[in-house]
């Protein structure tokens, strides 16, 4: 899934002039999706970094909790289906990788990523949000890599979703009004948002670069971005706590 080859494969299919459809099934309208998944990303002096996205999907779960250790079961089995083409509640489409058979994996848009460079990490990013997971967590490489952002920039920089044609390319506040009428003219159909201006997407990441630790937290949320001391303390977002 990573080689240049499939990258090209998927390349050719893009009309920087026009909007086109790549979900694998038409007509199925995808609804919107308040789930409960959170990620954090991690990186410490010696060089290890840790990256992890976890869900209990639906509100809740499954509704039940561990007696003596208070979290709760996931409800991810409703993350394989019976039918090829079905859309979750998520606007995500099954395939016969997540049938309800042995073998078989359950649909997850997660997205934890490290990038190496020369076999150091340079990054730790991922994202909470359904669906838009995969294209947060891309926007936030792009936005380093390609565009030399730093991470609380990438993070709060105005996202942008489409996961099929007909529901729409969504857009956060702060794309500007001739960018918006250059991607109506190639055909995307404009999707606002109704929370604020924001969408219901929780990206973070840490960047490391001439050796200094660079964390950025979304500000759509509860989260932030911190370190810990040597005093023992922990710095989130310019505030210092002591334990």
């Amino acid at each position: 899934m990573i080689s240049k080859e499939y990258a090209k494969e998927l390349a050719s299919r893009i009309d920087m002039n026009r909007a086109g459809e790549y979900a694998p099934t038409e007509g199925i309208d995808a609804k919107e999706y308040r789930g409960c998944t959170s990620h954090f990303s991690v990186m410490d002096k010696y060089g290890n970094v840790f990256v992890q996205t976890q869900t209990i999907r639906n509100w809740w779960g499954c509704g039940v909790v561990i007696p003596g250790r208070g979290f709760i079961m996931n409800n991810t089995m409703a993350d394989f289906s019976p039918k090829v083409g079905v859309r979750t509640t998520q606007g995500l489409a099954y395939g016969m990788a997540n049938a309800v058979r042995p073998g078989k994996t359950p649909l997850s848009s997660m997205s934890p990523t490290i990038v190496l460079k020369d076999g150091e990490p340079v990054l730790a990013v991922g994202s909470a949000g359904g669906p838009r997971i995969i294209t947060s967590t891309l926007q936030l490489i792009i936005n380093t890599l390609d565009y030399g952002m730093m991470m609380d920039s990438a993070v709060k920089t105005p996202h942008m979703c489409c996961l099929i044609r007909d529901q729409g390319l969504e857009l956060e506040e702060g794309f500007s009004p001739d960018t918006v009428e250059l991607l109506e003219v190639r055909g995307h159909k404009i999707a606002g948002t109704t929370d604020f201006g924001v969408l219901l997407v929780m990206p973070n990441g840490i960047m490391k670069k001439d050796g200094q630790f660079f964390p950025g937290g979304t500000s759509r949320v509860d989260g932030g971005g911190g370190v810990l001391t040597k005093a023992g303390t922990a710095a989130i977002d310019g505030i210092c706590f002591k334990f």
